[in-house]
C-alpha cells in the first residue's frame, strides 16, 4: 500500500512524497526513510528507491520516501537549498515517520544514496536510528566545491553562482556543505551500519567508504562492494543486488 503523504519542514515549508505499508501486518512495523541525493527525488536514478521500498514491504518493512526542499514536488526551489536545510528536512520526515500510526518509532532505519548518505550519517544519532545502509554516501562534502570548478559555467540569472543538471546552484550551497562533518557525526551512531559503494564510482571515490568504515562507531559495521557499478548502480545487476544487501540488512537489525 502507497500513499502521498506531506509534512512541514522547520521552516513550515510543505515536504512532499510516499508512505509505503506492508500489507497485511499485525501491529507495529518498522520502518525506513530514504534520502536522496544532490539535485535528486525521491525516486532516485532508475527509480531505484521505489524498487527499494516495495522490496521492504514485501517483507514487512514500511518506508518513506520524500522530497528535499527545493527539489521534486516538495516546495520551494533548489536554489534556496543548503546541506544544513536537507539535513534538518530529514530530521522532520525522520520525526513524522515515527509518529505514524502503525509504525514502531523505535524501528526505524535510514538510507542514503550519495549526498543523501551524507544527511543519514548526520541525523542517525540524534534521530534514534536502529540500523543505516549508505549507498555511495558522500564522507567529504567539500567534494561539491568541485563542480563550480570543472564545470565553469555561471548561472545566468544569479551572478557568482552557476547552472548544473538545468538547476541554478548557490555557492551558498557549495560553501555551508563544507562545513558539514558526517565523519564526526557517524563516531557518535553505535547501531549496525552497511556501507555500500560501487566499484567503479567516478562521482564519489571509493576512500569515502573507507573513511565512513574507518570513523563508524558502530558495534556491528560492514563495507560492502558492488565490483563495476557505477555512482547509482546503474545496471539490473548492480540495482538487484545492493537493494538485496539493503532489506537483507534491515530485515535483520530493524
Amino acid at each position: 500500500m502507497e500513499f502521498l503523504v506531506e509534512f512541514p519542514n522547520p521552516r513550515r515549508k510543505m515536504l512532499r512524497g510516499m508512505l509505503h505499508r506492508p500489507a497485511g501486518v499485525r501491529g507495529r512495523s518498522p520502518a525506513v526513510v530514504f534520502f536522496h541525493g544532490f539535485t535528486g527525488d525521491r525516486m532516485e536514478s532508475h527509480w531505484i528507491f521505489i524498487k527499494c521500498a516495495r522490496a521492504l514491504a514485501r517483507e514487512g518493512i514500511a518506508s518513506l520516501r520524500f522530497d528535499f526542499y527545493g527539489s521534486g514536488e516538495s516546495e520551494g526551489t533548489f536554489y534556496e537549498a543548503t546541506l544544513q536545510s536537507e539535513i534538518a528536512d530529514a530530521r522532520s520526515a525522520v520525526r513524522f515517520m515515527q509518529r505514524q500510526k502503525g509504525i514502531d518509532p523505535a524501528r526505524v532505519g535510514l538510507c542514503g544514496l550519495s549526498l543523501g548518505g551524507c544527511v543519514a550519517a548526520c541525523v542517525a544519532r540524534g534521530a534514534n536510528a536502529k540500523a543505516l545502509a549508505l549507498w555511495s554516501a558522500v564522507a567529504h562534502p567539500a567534494i561539491l566545491q568541485q563542480l563550480s570548478s570543472d564545470l565553469g559555467k555561471s548561472s545566468p540569472n544569479h551572478p557568482g553562482d552557476f547552472e548544473y543538471d538545468a538547476r541554478h546552484i548557490s555557492v551558498r550551497f557549495l560553501r555551508d556543505a563544507a562545513k558539514v562533518n558526517p565523519l564526526s557525526a557517524i563516531r557518535r551512531f553505535t547501531k549496525p551500519t552497511r556501507i555500500i559503494h560501487p566499484g567503479k564510482d567516478e562521482t564519489v571515490p571509493l576512500s569515502h567508504a573507507e573513511d565512513f568504515l574507518a570513523a563508524s562507531g558502530a558495534r556491528i559495521k560492514q563495507k560492502v562492494i558492488i565490483p563495476g557499478a557505477d555512482h547509482t548502480f546503474t545496471s539490473i545487476a548492480w540495482e538487484s543486488a545492493v537493494i538485496g544487501l539493503t532489506v537483507e540488512w534491515f530485515q535483520r537489525y530493524l
